[in-house]
Order: structure tokens, then sequence, then C-alpha cells
């Protein structure tokens, strides 16, 4: 249903000027005096004008000059057509109860409090209100629709903390929803935890009022937050807040094995640890003993098995090509094995190496588990199949490595353009032959690649290159010059993922790259930052989980990842701190958030109106009154 409103409607008040013209008329009305005459007869043949009609004449021109002000004053009041929903206006009031089910709602009696705040809340809702019940952490649940006191009792009664953190934006929200249009109130029961506050981006509907009840928190609180493997000992951080005893035991157990316990006398706020050297696989578990405070975060969990290899394909030109670009590729092949897989042993990568054709053709060459990085050699072969299944890779978040020196057998990428169709602009220049072998000097030491090689960046001088390929760089950024000027190493962001060019070889024809000690450290560096566009992390927050597992991560733990993998979950830190604001402190967050969406509704009543632009309508119609009302008033004149 649509309806009437107005941007500035302050400017309705100018519609009194309207006013103006009937006082006028009243005021300066001619009464026509009365004078004795001898004889009618006199005035028998003079015309006399019609006074009925003139008289609506008058009051017709004293219409026009109210509707030209009227008009106006609602053209300077902006008017636009809203969405109102007649029935939600039309209802009752509601009543929602808000309750906090975080876990620093977790510590003993706690709940029982809290429940017994938010039954007062729900008797005490005035006569006639609607009555509902939302839950909140991280996330917002709604746990009882609006609707009688004896449905949001039961929902209360069945509520309970979990393991997640505190978002108050989120849940204000969510029960500013359900009350939508029309008149109600929220009452939030929680525990005014101040770290509540920094998460979160929902808004407080504005003419909501909000009601706190505090629902306590504990004396202290004992929990770890972090736990760190170094190469001679193992480092857990114990937080300690309150009057909780200062006197606690650390435990440590692998595969709940134990393995040491320490004595610990814990400062207020952070405690370092320092536990016994972790082994190299297995799931290590470090716990503190607390009554007082929050069980859920008594204990923290890392996993020490070793990453899986990261799959790198390296794609190599076919036939068609002469034998020195073979020579090329088959030299650059055997120092990317070597520098990717130095042994038997697992590394951090799994290289596989594929012709062009068989890229291009229609089988399925899977990079395995996860999506890793692809180094294209030699792209002779690759086929309209095969640059697209490229082009897909990485726009689909992959990360593509071109080593421009080999690019002689691109066929048909010298250009790279045909690659992505000329977004981004790409390109090779000829091959240069330097009779001075040029260096290779970093351009941005903050770059990830950059700053991972740390002081072998500096390294790269050293290196000698007799033959490159000027790059063009277009929108890309340059991360490394040749010392002749040209680039040497450029980054394109192309969808999702990342391009990355070499200007030369990675063989030890042209250039001493490979016998170089940067060699290894520079690729290792390159394929980890291309690939970690989607390198998956094996700790988690409860809640934040890896895709496929939202339903097995609601609690710390060990779970089991839908690619195979392990990770661990643990809790948030953040919300093993019970510090908490003042009720006083709570209402002005709250404040802001109401002013904030005040702000958007503005924006959007504004936004609405410059798109309906109906004071030009507005404008128009009172000018033809004023056009009507002159022609009138000159006939009448």
């Amino acid at each position: 249903m649509l309806g009437l409103s107005f941007l500035v409607p302050a400017f309705l008040v100018g519609g009194l000027a309207a006013l103006v013209p009937l006082i006028l008329h009243l005021r300066r009305r001619e009464r026509l005096p009365r004078l004795p005459f001898s004889d009618i007869r006199f005035l028998r043949d003079v015309p006399v004008e019609q006074a009925r009609r003139r008289r609506l004449r008058e009051w017709l021109l004293l219409a026009l000059r109210v509707a030209a002000l009227f008009l106006l004053a609602l053209a300077f009041a902006r008017p636009f057509l809203n969405d109102t929903d007649a029935a939600a206006l039309a209802s009752q009031s509601a009543t929602v109860v808000l309750i906090d089910t975080s876990f620093s709602m977790s510590a003993p009696a706690q709940l029982a409090a809290a429940r017994g705040l938010a039954l007062e809340a729900i008797d005490a809702a005035p006569d006639g209100h609607l009555v509902g019940v939302v839950a909140f952490d991280t996330r917002t649940r709604v746990v009882a629709e609006l609707g009688e006191r004896p449905a949001a009792r039961s929902a209360i009664e069945a509520v309970s903390p979990g393991p997640r953190g505190t978002r108050y934006a989120d849940g204000l929200a969510a029960a500013g929803a359900m009350i939508g249009t029309r008149d109600g109130r929220i009452v939030v029961v929680t525990d005014l935890q101040a770290g509540g506050w920094n998460a979160g981006d929902g808004l407080v509907p504005p003419g909501v009022d909000v009601s706190i009840r505090d629902a306590g928190r504990p004396d202290g609180n004992l929990a770890i937050v972090a736990v760190e493997s170094e190469p001679t000992q193992t480092l857990a951080v114990l937080f300690r807040a309150g009057t909780v005893s200062d006197d606690t035991i650390v435990s440590l157990r692998v595969d709940d094995e134990l393995l040491a316990e320490v004595a610990v006398t814990a400062e207020p706020g952070h405690t370092t640890v320092r536990l016994p050297v972790l082994p190299e696989a297995g799931v290590a578990t470090v716990s503190v003993n607390d009554g007082v405070g929050y069980g859920v975060d008594d204990r923290r969990y890392r996993l020490l098995d070793p990453p899986a290899p990261t799959p790198v394909l390296i794609v190599v030109g076919g036939g068609g090509g002469d034998d020195g670009d073979a020579a090329r590729d088959t030299d650059a092949v055997f120092y990317l094995q070597r520098a990717l897989a130095p042994g038997e042993s697992a590394g951090p990568f799994l290289p596989e190496v594929v012709r062009a054709e068989a890229y291009g053709a229609p089988t399925n060459i899977a990079l395995g588990p996860r999506t890793g990085a692809v180094v294209l050699v030699g792209g002779r072969g690759l086929g309209r199949r095969g640059r697209e299944r490229l082009a897909t890779f990485v726009r689909d978040g992959g990360g593509l490595f071109v080593v421009g020196g080999n690019a002689a057998d691109l066929g048909g990428l010298d250009s790279l353009d045909s690659l992505f169709g000329g977004e981004p602009e790409l390109g090779l220049g000829a091959s240069l032959t330097h009779p001075e072998p040029v260096g290779l000097m970093s351009q941005d030491p903050r770059h990830p690649i950059m700053g991972g090689l740390g002081g072998l960046a500096g390294a790269l001088g050293q290196t000698r290159f007799s033959q490159t390929r000027p790059l063009r760089a277009g929108d890309g950024t340059v991360l490394a010059r040749f010392s002749d000027g040209n680039p040497a190493l450029v980054e394109h962001t192309v969808g999702a993922g990342r391009l990355l060019i070499f200007g030369a070889g990675l063989g030890a024809d042209g250039s001493d790259f490979p016998r170089r000690a940067t060699f290894v450290p520079f690729l290792h560096e390159t394929l980890t930052y291309l690939s970690a566009t989607d390198t998956r992390s094996r700790e988690f927050i409860v809640g934040d989980s890896p895709v496929g597992t939202v339903a097995r991560t609601e609690a710390p733990g060990v779970v089991e990842a839908g690619d195979g993998r392990r990770v661990v979950v643990n809790v948030d830190p953040r919300e093993s701190d019970p510090t908490a604001v003042t009720p006083e402190q709570f209402a002005a967050s709250v404040g802001t958030l109401s002013r904030a969406a005040e702000r958007q509704e503005r924006d959007a009543a504004g936004g609405r109106e410059s798109g309906q632009q109906l004071w030009r309508v507005l404008l128009m119609l009172m000018i033809v009154v004023l056009v009507a009302e002159g022609l009138l008033g000159r006939r009448m004149a």
C-alpha cells in the first residue's frame, strides 16, 4: 500500500499562508452605503451587473489563490510515495524479550538469574501487548514469535547459553525487526559485557524503547586464550579476571595423554605459561581448573598435524615447437621440481607436470582436494578449452604464475591478452639479450612475497639475467624490476584470483637464478602467495567453520572437515573477559544505533524522493493555477 510522506514536513506549516488571501478577502469586502434617492425612475434604464455571478467569480479567484499557496508549501515539503504496511500499523503493540545466550552467561547461577529476569519482563509487559522472545550470541534466533505470554514463558525456560560470543547490535536489530512498524519495546537480559559492542552491524529502529535487565557476572574467570608452539618450548597464555584464586594448575595433554602439569600463580590480565615441546602430530589440549567463571574457556586446542602439501600444476608446451623451446621448458621444469619437492620427504608443495594439450583436453585434471596454483611454463597446444580453463581457474580464486622468459613456446599467448579477453591488459615484449647481464631489484618490500624473503630480498640484485622479456604492466603492480628499468615481476588481480608474470626464465639457460640461494625461497613465497586465496585455516572460532561443516563446529574440539582434513575449533578469547559496561553506557550505545537508524531512514527517504521528484509536478500545477488566476482576475477587472 502506498502512502504519502514528506522529506521536510516542517514546510507544511507554510500551508497556513493559504489563509492570507481568505483573510484579505473578508477584510476588504466593500459595504455599499444606503443613499436616499428621490425618484427611482431615473435608474430604470442603467445596466446592472448580476451580483450572483460576480460573487461566484470572486470565490473562484480566491480558491485559485489559496490553492497556489498551498501547492507551493507542498512542493517545498518534498512529498514522496512510501510503502506502508497498514496491517502492521493497525496491529497490537509488542514487547520483545532479548536474552543473551553467549558463553559469558554460562557462569554458575547466571542462567537462573537471566531466566528469572526474562520471566519478570514477560509478566510486566503492558496489557494488550504481544510478547516475543529472541535469543542472541554471535547469531540471532527467534525462539518465540509474537503471541501470548505462555508461549514466551515456555521459550525462556528452554534457552541456555552456548559457546559463542556476544553481538548486541545484531540482537537488537533482530528484536526491532520482530516489532516492525508497531509501537513496541525491547527488554534486554544480559550481563552487560563490554566486548559485545565490538562486533555486529545491526541498528535499533527509532522510536522503540529499550530497557536493560542486568543478569550479573561471575566474581572472576580463568581462561586459556592462546597456545603457541616454538622449537624449544610451548607457550600457553592464561587470562585472569576478577577475584578468582591466583594459584592454579595448567595441564598439557596430547591425544588425551597427559604430558605435563605446571603450577601457576596467575597475575591479573595475561600470564605466559611455559610448557614442554609438542610432538609433530596429534591434538594438543591445554587446560586450567576454574570453578568460578566460565567453564567452556578452560581449555584450548591446537592441531599438531603437519599441513598437507599444496598441489601445484606445472603446464609445459606440447609438440610443434623447435628443439630450443623444448630444451628451455625441460630445463625450467627440472629446477622447478627440485625447488618445490627437494627430496622424498613431504614438503609444502606437491608439483605435477602436465602437457598443455592434456590440460586443454576434455578431461578432468584436478589440483587435488585443495585449490593450489598453476605455473605456466609453456602454452603451445593449450587451445581454446585450455585457455578458458586457465581463465576460469584464476577468476574463481586460483593463482597463476606465467614464466614469461619461456613465452616463446606460449603458442599464441605472447600478448597474453587472449587469455583474459583483454581484461586486464597484459603483454610480453620481444626477447632481449643483454651483453651485460642485468640484476633483479625489489620494488615493494612490503608485499608478502618480498616481505617473506626478509633479508634475502636484497640478494636478488646479485642474480644475473642475460635474457629477459619486457612486460607491459598496464594496471598491474610492479613488484620487481630488472636493473635496466624494465618490469620483472608484475601482479594483476583477475576476479577473485591472482596473476603473476615473470619476465625471465626459470632455467639455467639465460640466467644464474636457479643456482642462487634466493631461487628456492623466491618460488616458495611466490606460490604460497598465489595459493593463499584459498588456503584453508586449521583453527576456527566456534561458528566460523569450514564450508560444509557448520553443524559440526558448534562446540569446541576437533572435527573432520568436509575434505578429509582435521581442524580444531576454539571459543573466542575475547568473550573470556567479563568486564561490563554500566547500564548508562549500554543505553548510550543503544542510542547511537538508534540515531544511525534514523540517519539511514532519512537517507533512504531522500533517495525515494529524489527518484520520484513529485515537487516538480506540484510546481507545475501551481504555475497552471497562477495562470488561471491571472486570466480570471483580468476578466473580472
